[in-house]
C-alpha cells in the first residue's frame, strides 16, 4: 500500500464537551495510532463545558486546537431550543455545520465524538468530491429493497419524504461544499420554521444537511461510518462485517466509556464485541501503562484482528 503524502491542508474535527472527553481522547488518540501520515491539524469545536483538565487530556495526545461555534449558530440554537425545548439537549450538535465554513483547508474530515478509528482514513482526506458520507438507516432499507419504510421514516424526522440520506456523524467536506456561504445557509436554516411537519425530534445537524445537500452527497459504504446499531443492514447491503470497519461510530444510547445497563449485552448482544474493542484500546491511551498486562496483550491481538481488509469479501 502507498503511503499518503502528508498535506498541511488536511484538518480532523470533532465536537465535544466534558460528558464526551472520553470519546472524543480516544478519537483522537485512535486516529493517529491508524494514520502516521497525518501532517494536518486537528480542531475541536466546545459545545459546552470543557474543563482545563479535559483539555489537557487532549492536547497530551496532539497539538489539538481549541475553537468556538459562531456567535450566530449559538443565538439562533438559543431561539430554535426555547421554542423547541425537546431540542435542548441535542443544542450542541448544531456546531457540526461549522465545518462547512473551514475554508482555510483543502479537506475538512467531520468525526462525531462518540466514534474511534480502526484503520486508515487516507481516502477521506484524498477524494475531490465535494461531500463524502455513509447511509443513515433509511438509506439502508432503501438499499434492502423496503423504499416504502425508508420515505415515511424520513417524512417523520426530515419532514420531507427524502432518499438516499445520509447519517452526519461522519463527514469528509472539500471543494465546493467548503464555502463560508454553505455554511451560512446551513446556519441560517436553525430555526423553528425548519421543523414544520417534523414529528420525530432529534434529527438536528443530519436533518439540516439531509435537507439542503439532497441528492448532492456521495455515499460511501459502511466501513467509513460502521454503526453497531445498524450492524445486521451494513453487513446485509454492502457485506461488510465489523472487520472492515475503518471507523466504528457507537450512534444511540449506551456510550463505551458509560457503565452498560446489566441487561444490555442480552438486549442487544453485537455491542458486547464493540465494548471490549473500546476497553482494549483504552489501556493503549498514554497514561495507561499501569493496565494489567494480561489486558494489553488482548489489546495487541485485537489490534491485530481489526486491521481492516481492503475489499469486503463475501459474507456468510
Amino acid at each position: 500500500m502507498t503511503t499518503p503524502q502528508p498535506r498541511s491542508g488536511h484538518c480532523l474535527l470533532t465536537i465535544t464537551d466534558d460528558g464526551f472527553i472520553d470519546g472524543t481522547e480516544m478519537l483522537v488518540f485512535s486516529f493517529l495510532r491508524h494514520n502516521p501520515w497525518f501532517a494536518g491539524r486537528i480542531l475541536v469545536l466546545v459545545g459546552g463545558a470543557l474543563c482545563d483538565a479535559s483539555r489537557a487530556r487532549l492536547r497530551a495526545l496532539a497539538p489539538v486546537e481549541f475553537i468556538a461555534p459562531g456567535a450566530d449558530l449559538d443565538a439562533r440554537v438559543a431561539s430554535l431550543t426555547q421554542a423547541i425545548p425537546a431540542l435542548k439537549r441535542a443544542g450542541p450538535r448544531f456546531a457540526s455545520l461549522e465545518a462547512f465554513g473551514l475554508v482555510e483547508f483543502e479537506r475538512v474530515v467531520y468525526i462525531d465524538s462518540d466514534a474511534f478509528v480502526t484503520g486508515d482514513l487516507s481516502p477521506l482526506f484524498l477524494d475531490e468530491r465535494p461531500l463524502l458520507a455513509s447511509p443513515d438507516g433509511s438509506r439502508y432499507d432503501e438499499l434492502l429493497g423496503d423504499a416504502g419504510a425508508a420515505r415515511e421514516s424520513n417524512r417523520q424526522r426530515y419532514g420531507v419524504a427524502l432518499s438516499a440520506c445520509f447519517n452526519s456523524g461522519v463527514l469528509s467536506i472539500g471543494g465546493d461544499c467548503l464555502q463560508r456561504t454553505v455554511r451560512d445557509a446551513l446556519v441560517a436554516s436553525i430555526e423553528p420554521g425548519f421543523w414544520q411537519g417534523v414529528e420525530t425530534v432529534g434529527w438536528t445537524d443530519q436533518l439540516i444537511l439531509n435537507r439542503h445537500f439532497a441528492g448532492q452527497a456521495t455515499l460511501l459504504d459502511g466501513r467509513w461510518n460502521y454503526m453497531p446499531i445498524l450492524e445486521a443492514k451494513i453487513r446485509r447491503a454492502h457485506r461488510l462485517h465489523c472487520f472492515d470497519a475503518r471507523i466504528v461510530h457507537r450512534a444511540g444510547r449506551c456510550k463505551p466509556w458509560e457503565t452498560p445497563p446489566d441487561d444490555l449485552f442480552e438486549q442487544a448482544p453485537g455491542l458486547a464485541k464493540f465494548y471490549e474493542l473500546w476497553q482494549q484500546l483504552r489501556a493503549l491511551l498514554p497514561g495507561a501503562a499501569d493496565a494489567a498486562s494480561d489486558t494489553t496483550r488482548e489489546t495487541r491481538g485485537m489490534q491485530s484482528v481489526m486491521r481492516p481488509r481492503t475489499e469486503p469479501e463475501p459474507t456468510p
